[in-house]
Order: C-alpha cells, then sequence, then structure tokens
C-alpha cells in the first residue's frame, strides 16, 4: 500500500512539474500530503520534540529543515552563488575562459577541438559553478572560432551545451549535498569518491561527444556557418587584468591547502573560503579602480545573489527533503527495502534504481537539483539498512542527474545555448543525447567496478544499455517523422 501511495505521489509530482508549475510549490504540497496520510496509517511522528499536535509536527518538521539548511548546506551553496556572480561582474570568469581557450586555436582538426572544449568546459566548472553562465561564456569565446574550423554550429552548441554534464568538485551544488549526505567534508569527498571517476569519465565522454558530432555533420552534410555570434554574448569586461583568472580558483586553493590534505594544522572550511575569496577579490577592485562606492555595490550584489540563490535552490533542497519525508513516513522506503530483500536483490541493484530514477527525472525535469535533492535524504536510512557505503551508494545517483539534465530541451543551459545559436533545443538534444546516454552508462560501469559490485549488475545494466538504445531508436524514428511531416 505504501508503494502505491508512493508511485501515486511521484506521478502527481512529476505530472504538474512537467506542466511548469513551481517545483517547489509541487513538492512541498505533495510531501505534506504524504505526511498526512502517514498521520492515519502509519501513526508517524516527524520531530524529536512534538508541538503537542501531530498537525503542527508537520510544519514544525519544515520549520526545523529551514533552520538546519539555511545555515549550513544552504549558506554554503548562497555564497557559491554569489561569489560566481561576482566573478562574472568583475571580468574575472571572462578573463579565465578567454584565456585557458587560446591554447585550443592552434589545433588544426575541428573535432579533436570540439573534444578539447568538453574537456575544457568541464574543468571550468569546476570553478564556474554555473551550467548556464558557463555554456553563455563559452559560446562568447570558442563558439565563431570552432565553426569557422569547419565544425557545423549544432555540433559546437552541443558540446559547449553539455560542458557541466558532469557535475563534481566544491562548486557544485549536487557535490556539496552528497558530501553532507555522506558524512564527508567536500574536499574529501571531491578527493577520494569523485575524482577516481571524474578523470577518466571525461576524457571517454569528450571522446564519444566528437565521434557523435562528427557522424551526424557528415550524416546531414552540415557545414560551419561563419555568421557572428549574437551581441548579447560579448565580453563586457575584457579589460580585466591578466591575474583576475586566479581569483575564482581562490576557493579551492584555500579548501586543499589547509586542510587535512595540505597543511593540517590549519582548516579552512569552504564557507570562510568562499568570504575569503570574496574579502581578496573586492580588494583586488578597489585598487583597479580606486572607487570604494563601487566596490560596496558589487558587495551588495553578492548579498542579493545569494538571496536569489536561497529562493531558487535552497527553498528547492527543503521542499526536496519534505517530500522525502513524506515517502519516508508513509513507508515507502522500508517497504522497497523489504521488496528488494524478498526479491533476493543486492544492494547494488536499489542503488542503481535510484539512479535510473535519478536519470529519468532529471531528463524530465531539465532539473538536476530538483531530483537528487528529493532522494538524497532517503540514501543513509538505505545504505544503512542494506549494509553498504554512503558515499558508494549516492556518488552514482548524484552523476546521475547532471546527465539526465544535459538531454532535456527544457533545462536551463540548453534553452540558453539555443537561443544564441539559432538552433531549436531538440536539435542541440538529439546531439547530446548518445554521449551523455553512452556516459552515464559508462559512469555506473566505473562507479559499481570501484565498489566492488559490478558483477551484481551485469544483468541489469546490460537491460540499461538495451532500453537506452530502444529509447534512442524511438527518438530517432520520431525524429524523422517530424522532418517527414515539415517537408
Amino acid at each position: 500500500m505504501s508503494l502505491l501511495i508512493a508511485l501515486i505521489g511521484l506521478v502527481i509530482a512529476g505530472r504538474f512539474i512537467l506542466k511548469n508549475y513551481n517545483p517547489q510549490g509541487v513538492l512541498f504540497t505533495t510531501g505534506i500530503a504524504m505526511m498526512i496520510v502517514a498521520i492515519f496509517t502509519n501513526n508517524a511522528s516527524f520531530v524529536d520534540k512534538s508541538t503537542g499536535w501531530i498537525g503542527f509536527d508537520i510544519f514544525e518538521y519544515i520549520s526545523n529543515t529551514f533552520s538546519n539548511r539555511a545555515g549550513g548546506l544552504g549558506l554554503k551553496i548562497m555564497l557559491i552563488g554569489g561569489f560566481a556572480m561576482l566573478m562574472s561582474a568583475i571580468g574575472a570568469s571572462q578573463v579565465m575562459v578567454r584565456v585557458t581557450s587560446k591554447p585550443l586555436m592552434k589545433l588544426n582538426s575541428p573535432y579533436l577541438m570540439l573534444a578539447m572544449a568538453f574537456i575544457l568546459g568541464q574543468c571550468l566548472a569546476l570553478f564556474i559553478s554555473s551550467a548556464t553562465g558557463l555554456g553563455l561564456l563559452l559560446m562568447a569565446t570558442l563558439y565563431p572560432v570552432l565553426i569557422r574550423l569547419g565544425c557545423s554550429k549544432a555540433a559546437v552548441a552541443a558540446v559547449l551545451a553539455s560542458t557541466c554534464a558532469i557535475e563534481f568538485g566544491p562548486g557544485s551544488g549536487n557535490s556539496i549535498m552528497a558530501a553532507q549526505t555522506a558524512g564527508l567534508d567536500i574536499t574529501e569527498y571531491f578527493i577520494n569518491d569523485q575524482l577516481p571517476v571524474i578523470s577518466i569519465l571525461i576524457i571517454v565522454v569528450a571522446a564519444i561527444h566528437a565521434l557523435t558530432q562528427r557522424y551526424f555533420d557528415h550524416k546531414l552534410g552540415a557545414e560551419a556557418n561563419n555568421s557572428p555570434i549574437d551581441a548579447q554574448t560579448t565580453d563586457e569586461n575584457s579589460s580585466a587584468p591578466i591575474f583576475y583568472i586566479l581569483l575564482p580558483m581562490l576557493p579551492l586553493f584555500f579548501m586543499l591547502t589547509f586542510s587535512k590534505m595540505g597543511v593540517g594544522t590549519i582548516n579552512v572550511g569552504m564557507a570562510t573560503a568562499i568570504m575569503l575569496s570574496i574579502f581578496i577579490s573586492l580588494s583586488c577592485e578597489y585598487l583597479r579602480h580606486r572607487q570604494a562606492r563601487a566596490v560596496f555595490e558589487k558587495l551588495q550584489g553578492v548579498f542579493n545573489d545569494m538571496g536569489k540563490v536561497f529562493a531558487t535552490v535552497v527553498t528547492l533542497i527543503i521542499a526536496g527533503q519534505t517530500f522525502a519525508m513524506g515517502l519516508k513516513s508513509i513507508g515507502a522506503v522500508d517497504a522497497l527495502l523489504n521488496l528488494a530483500s524478498g526479491a533476493g536483490f543486492a544492494a547494488s541493484v536499489i542503488v542503481l534504481f535510484m539512479a535510473i530514477l535519478t536519470f529519468t527525472i532529471s531528463a524530465l525535469m531539465g532539473s538536476g537539483n530538483a531530483a537528487f535533492f528529493s532522494f538524497a535524504p532517503m540514501v543513509p536510512q538505505i545504505a544503512e539498512k542494506i549494509g553498504t557505503n554512503v558515499a558508494d551508494m549516492i556518488l552514482p545517483i548524484q552523476l546521475s542527474a547532471g546527465f539526465g539534465r544535459t538531454i532535456s530541451p527544457i533545462a536551463g543551459v540548453i534553452i540558453a545555448v539555443a537561443g544564441i545559436s539559432g538552433l531549436s533545443p531538440f536539435d542541440i538534444v538529439r546531439r547530446t543525447l548518445i554521449p551523455m546516454l553512452s556516459g552515464w552508462l559508462i559512469m555506473l560501469v566505473i562507479t559499481f567496478t570501484r565498489s566492488g559490485q559490478i558483477m551484481e549488475l551485469l544483468p541489469f545494466l546490460a537491460g540499461a544499455i538495451v532500453l537506452a538504445g530502444v529509447g534512442m531508436m524511438i527518438t530517432k524514428t520520431r525524429a524523422g517523422k517530424k522532418v517527414k511531416a515539415q517537408a
């Protein structure tokens, strides 16, 4: 019964979000509804210290979640958002992209450049956390060069739109959430868990991307479009000094240097590292312009952007936790575990199921955050019951969110890049589908091999590959019918 209620809740939530209803409102409403059902079916409790009436305890739980998340995980994510916008406002992000992209322009092979552009974009994603922001910056710098070297604008747009597909590093909200859920420091999670997987995955996906774009270009007879890029993507801060390239790197520098992996006697956490970086960046701005008023206005801009991040991302985390509590309170998690154990499924099968669910929902919603934030809070409880490591379990789920988002035609970065290149979002997604599906399956193989569970999953992975192939064939058939109908 609990699984049926959970399925109904998931379907309703997904349906409303696909209709462009506010995801926070949908997740809060469905979560509260399931918690109300749990009161009558499971006699559930939601807080350690009751208000005295179970109905008020639901909102006490939400209030406590706001308090805990806003001051911990939420503060870190808000600071990251504010710092990222500051780097763009002072021109540091633009300098970083401009300088790092120069070596690519010396390559003669257009498709080798596409592969290198993807690798560069993924490396820059470590410092520029906004997928849409990074996509726009790369469109302003690499787009004209790549199309003049012989790549079609659809190929370039597809590669540049997917440069944040593999989400990793301290700047990623999903990574922060995963590390906190696993009870790890973000630096430790990044170095020990993410890097061994990411370092292989980025290169493999870059190669698949280049081959895929070459196949589409030859098949469609696409040619380079040498028209200049839209004026809205031009660099407004090109006059920023060259040493500003170091400013986006400061948080990572402080976190790695002053940690167990560096100067062990000093420990600088993420929030402190970002505050230090903001102070240094604003000091550089004052030395550059000698205008205190303008510097203070940029500081206020950081606070304003932090507020925007709270309204969009932090509230989504809290809404996701409320939804997750609804699923827990009706007994859906326990029922799923009992069902899996009764069927003889190993722990790895449950992890695979959650990864598939996260990938699918991210692709449907166009947001990796909404899917991952909804399921991440349930992982520790599941990991404890099935006797597996939380970090091993949450890593494939976290990475699935980014891959799923990049094949969604309603994802912000896809829409933004499509608008600049003059293409349809579906034209771009058609070219990101193969690299992202392939990369996602390879990621599952790598992560489960590292955790020693790959042999248990071979039949299920084979099934996932077959389903992915069927899905690609269906997509291809529909696209062909659409083209014929338009002709």
